[in-house]
């Protein structure tokens, strides 16, 4: 058992993936990080993380969303909760829901948007962290 959640953090732009595995380790979790959708799931298969936060566009190669259907259809790694982190906007705010919808889908947790409130990406952790699993 862990002392702290395992928090694994996927994105192809290495500033972000410093700015929030750096932000997580201060605030209470150990964070680990992947570049890419492939890294994302070997790295799940070894570490087996709490949470993998993970972008959906990560070029080259698989997007976030591909990495989350290998995941989920992986009979060892289904239960691994994982949560969208993306820069993508939508233009229309009343096709949030749909979104959301497309993420619960897949078996993703949250749909988080990136921000410069790390603060609010931490309270959004905690609060995924806390729900029951299904």
């Amino acid at each position: 058992m862990r002392d702290k959640p395992l928090i694994l953090v996927v994105d192809d732009e290495e500033f972000l993936r410093d700015i929030v595995s750096t932000k997580l380790n201060v605030s209470g979790f150990d964070a680990i990080t992947a570049a890419n959708a492939v890294g994302a799931v070997e790295t799940t298969r070894e570490k087996m993380p709490d949470l993998v936060l993970m972008d959906i566009h990560m070029p080259p190669g698989n997007s976030g969303t591909d990495a989350a259907l290998e995941i989920r259809q992986s009979p060892e790694l289904r239960d691994i909760r994982i949560a969208f982190l993306s820069n993508l906007k939508d233009p229309w705010p009343r096709t949030t829901p749909a979104r959301n919808s497309v993420a619960r889908a897949l078996g993703v947790e949250d749909f988080i948007d990136k921000t410069g409130d790390l603060d609010l990406l931490v309270a959004k952790i905690r609060e995924i962290l806390s729900r029951p699993r299904k």
